[in-house]
């Protein structure tokens, strides 16, 4: 697909193409940020797919939670309605095995982002793909700020004199907007860190700033991330970024100044 299909009206493929998935380039939004290659950064982009279903050899209807693991050295991402059309391309198609659907994602998802994208498709009553995960660490959403601010500011954060070990905070007010729609993007921020102590009010200040802005999910996490390891300047961090979903499709961002394993992710949040 040629022209990115988000605020297009796209009818709902009736058999899989795999041409439907729309690359998003990463270096273009990295170069604004000025952190391509320049900020040392690890991740994993992980999606929830909840809308998942295609025939048995029988006919039969089956259906999946999938879960897709993006490395964030990937050359690109992928838009998210593009994947949604795509998933939805599987609807009338029949395989042999869930584990044959599987093989086929992965290496569709790996042909457009160029790197290896791990995919695993879940029954609905298999595993812990329904779990809800109990977070630990301390909300920031109680402080008693005024906020003025509604693009990201990265003058808001302050450093507190005293030094943090593992500290692990977290805010769920969270919200920018898709740049291309203008429709807004919830989330639910975790941040972990060791160094000097963030400011707690500035940094949920911070947060907030972004509720005018126009941005993707992975380009907004590494505005953060940019923005906490040159002005904070933590010895560890690692910043989880979960939104909810949006055409039965989840995206959850996580970068980190060390390697993250996918063992570290957040399975699923009550909002999501």
């Amino acid at each position: 697909m040629s022209v990115n299909p988000l605020g297009e009206k796209v009818p709902s493929p009736s058999k899989y193409d795999p041409g439907i998935l729309y690359p998003i380039p990463r270096w273009p939004a990295r170069s604004l940020l000025d952190i391509d290659k320049k900020l040392l950064m690890y991740g994993i982009d992980h999606w929830h797919a909840y809308e998942l279903s295609w025939l048995n050899e029988k006919g039969k209807p089956e259906v999946a939670l999938g879960e897709f693991f993006f490395n964030a050295d990937s050359e690109n991402i992928v838009e998210s309605k593009s994947l949604k059309l795509y998933l939805n391309s599987f609807n009338q198609e029949r395989f042999e095995s869930r584990e044959k659907l599987a093989g086929i994602i992965a290496n569709d998802l790996s042909a457009v982002s160029k790197s290896r994208v791990t995919v695993e498709l879940q029954s609905l009553g298999q595993g812990e793909g329904g779990a809800v995960t109990v977070r630990q660490g301390k909300s920031l959403d109680a402080q008693d700020i005024e906020i003025s601010h509604y693009e990201p500011d990265q003058t808001l954060l302050k450093l507190d004199p005293e030094p943090a070990f593992d500290e692990t905070v977290y805010s769920d007010l969270f919200k920018s907007n898709c740049p291309v729609t203008g429709q807004p993007d919830w989330a639910s921020v975790n941040l972990e860190y060791s160094g000097t102590r963030i400011n707690e009010a500035s940094l949920l200040a911070y947060l907030c700033s972004f509720r005018g802005h126009q941005g993707y999910h992975e380009e907004c996490a590494e505005r953060i991330f940019r923005d906490l390891v040159s002005l904070c300047q933590p010895t560890e961090l690692t910043l989880s970024m979960n939104y909810l979903r949006r055409g039965g499709l989840d995206i959850n961002v996580y970068r980190s100044t060390s390697p993250f394993p996918s063992e570290r992710i957040i399975k699923r949040l009550l909002r999501q």
